[in-house]
C-alpha cells in the first residue's frame, strides 16, 4: 500500500514540478497567453509570469518532494527521514491553510486564480499534505 501511495505522490507532485519547469522554458500551457497564465496561476494582478529562474527553482523543490517518498520507503524510522516527510507534509498543509486566509484572499484577487485557488489549488495541497502524513503513518506500522 505504501508503494502505491509513493507512486501517487510522485505523480501528483511530479506533474506540478513538470508544469513549473515548462513555464520556466516559456510555455504558457494550459492558457492561451502569458498574461492569461499569470492571472490563472499567480493571481496577484501581474501580467507576466515570474522569471524563469523562479519557475525552475520551484520545479526543483517540487521534484525533490516528488522523489522523496522513494527515498523514505523503508527508512521512516530514521528521525531525519521522518522529519523530512513531516516538513514536506507541513509545507503542503500550510499552503492549503494560507490559501483560505483573509490576508491571502485580499492579496491574490485576480481571476481565475482566486476561484481556482479556492476550488482546486488549496484542496490539492491539502490532499498532498495528507498523503505525505499517510505515507509516514503507513511506513511506521511496519
Amino acid at each position: 500500500m505504501t508503494i502505491l501511495l509513493a507512486l501517487l505522490l510522485t505523480i501528483g507532485v511530479g506533474a506540478i514540478a513538470v508544469m513549473h519547469a515548462m513555464w520556466g522554458l516559456g510555455s504558457h500551457w494550459p492558457e492561451e497567453s502569458e498574461e492569461a497564465l499569470a492571472r490563472a496561476v499567480v493571481g496577484d494582478g501581474r501580467r507576466r509570469m515570474p522569471p524563469a529562474w523562479q519557475c525552475f527553482a520551484i520545479a526543483l523543490v517540487l521534484a525533490v518532494m516528488a522523489l522523496w517518498p522513494w527515498y523514505a520507503l523503508g527508512r521512516m524510522t530514521e528521525p531525519r527521514v521522518l522529519a523530512g516527510t513531516y516538513v514536506i507534509a507541513g509545507i503542503f498543509v500550510a499552503r492549503c491553510v494560507a490559501g483560505y486566509s483573509m490576508r491571502w484572499r485580499t492579496h491574490f484577487t485576480a481571476e481565475p486564480f482566486a476561484t481556482r485557488n479556492r476550488k482546486y489549488y488549496s484542496p490539492y495541497c491539502l490532499l498532498m499534505g495528507v498523503g505525505y502524513i499517510a505515507l509516514a503513518a503507513g511506513e511506521l506500522e511496519l
